[in-house]
């Protein structure tokens, strides 16, 4: 079976520096606001950090253990978290934001590549919940948009 490499892509652009950016990326409270309710992301040991080995747990919300997914940050610096993770799906989740012309504007990119572990899903994924996934990402960024522009401002 040939694998198919699966792509998405969300930008935004919001009114807030570098600094409230990093925080609303890494803080437990305000990324808790702006994640989606779709899926479950907790660290594996408890311990809400970000350091380049840190693992966590992702679990699609009211499918249980059926489609979860190991999660380690791959590589981590300002404006950067690329997580590697494995699972039903295999890949890379990259989070950058990085400063515009205007020190008040940041631009944040998701970007994840992925291939799907079972092949029966990966027939039907274009068609559910890849669609799905896409519009839910979209919802997400704006969330971010929000909570970013809402911190401290």
């Amino acid at each position: 079976m040939i694998e198919r490499t699966h792509l998405l892509e969300e930008f935004v652009v919001v009114r807030a520096p570098m600094g409230r950016v990093e925080a609303v990326m890494t803080e437990r409270d305000p990324m808790l606001r702006w994640m989606s309710g779709a899926v479950r992301f907790e660290p594996v040991d408890g311990v809400w950090t970000f350091d380049q080995g840190t693992r966590w747990q992702l679990t699609l919300s009211g499918l249980g253990r059926l489609l979860q997914a190991s999660y380690v940050v791959h590589e981590r610096r300002p404006g950067l978290i690329l997580w590697a993770f494995d699972g039903f799906w295999e890949g890379f989740d990259a989070w950058h934001w990085m400063p515009q012309q205007n020190p008040e504007h940041t631009l944040i990119q998701n970007r994840i590549e992925y291939q799907l572990r079972v092949p029966v899903i990966d027939v039907v994924w274009p068609a559910t919940v890849g669609p799905l996934m896409g519009w839910d990402a979209r919802v997400q960024m704006q969330r971010l948009k929000q909570v970013c522009e809402e911190q401290g401002g």
